[in-house]
């Protein structure tokens, strides 16, 4: 909506990631101490954190290349390349796991398993946290918008010259409610956060890529590359949710 406007030398969209990322790491320090983590686990955690933020960036632009490639047919990849969310959440997800079990392992021995629930509870709550920032940026950046529409809930982008659906907005809103549902969770039950933030998210996102015009590759079938990722983190976040279960139940 305004991606030329600018405050100290950065875009409202670079605002949005910064704020977004801050936000991330410091409900994470809060949700962590709240669960009384150890010192040295809660260092290592962060420290990997910091890898996957950057490392899950570069990731997010390489698979906004390869919907480019889907779409065109040309992979590129360059500063106005630009991201998918997806993208970031997968890479990013790899390296803080990789980092998290291989130097948590060598390091600190049994702690990393230990505190693995720990570790994706509060890793969820950060994700939704930085994931809503992060979409009104989207609003401020012009991108990710929605079909063009004459109801009320239309936005007008000057990047598309018309009204559109603000999926940007929606989302911006659903993770906001989605956090405070995760933020009940982590206190008030056992139940995996990740599980809820995985399924709940992939439920939306599949469902709001329907009203979605941004384009971002096809694969010759009526489902966007979005809605197949959506699928497949579904049921990882069913899998998230029975495992704790049985773990719940085997320290029962």
């Amino acid at each position: 909506m305004f991606p030329d406007a600018k405050f100290l030398g950065l875009t409202l969209y670079e605002w949005c990631m910064i704020v977004g990322i801050l936000l991330a790491l410091f409900s994470a320090r809060i949700l962590a101490d709240g669960r009384r983590a150890p010192a040295k686990l809660q260092t290592l955690s962060f420290l990997v954190a910091y890898a996957a933020i950057v490392g899950g960036y570069g990731c997010a632009v390489l698979f906004q290349g390869l919907y480019n490639f889907i779409e065109t047919g040309v992979f590129s990849l360059g500063r106005n390349t630009g991201a998918t969310f997806y993208g970031g959440l997968i890479g990013g997800a790899a390296i803080f796991f990789l980092g998290y079990f291989g130097l948590g392992k060598l390091i600190l021995k049994d702690l990393p398993v230990k505190y693995l629930k720990t570790a994706t509870d509060c890793g969820a709550c950060a994700i939704a946290i930085a994931h809503c920032v992060g979409r009104l940026g989207c609003t401020f950046a012009g991108c990710c918008y929605g079909v063009e529409t004459d109801s009320w809930i239309g936005v007008y982008f000057p990047s598309v010259g018309a009204k559109v659906v603000p999926t940007q907005l929606i989302e911006c809103i659903f993770l906001l409610l989605l956090f405070a549902v995760l933020l009940f969770v982590f206190f008030k039950t056992d139940i995996s956060c990740m599980g809820v933030y995985l399924t709940g998210y992939a439920v939306f996102r599949f469902i709001i890529e329907f009203w979605r015009d941004d384009p971002r590759g096809s694969v010759g079938i009526p489902l966007s590359p979005s809605q197949l990722v959506a699928i497949v983190l579904f049921f990882l976040g069913i899998a998230c949710l029975l495992l704790f279960k049985f773990v719940r139940r085997k320290k029962a």
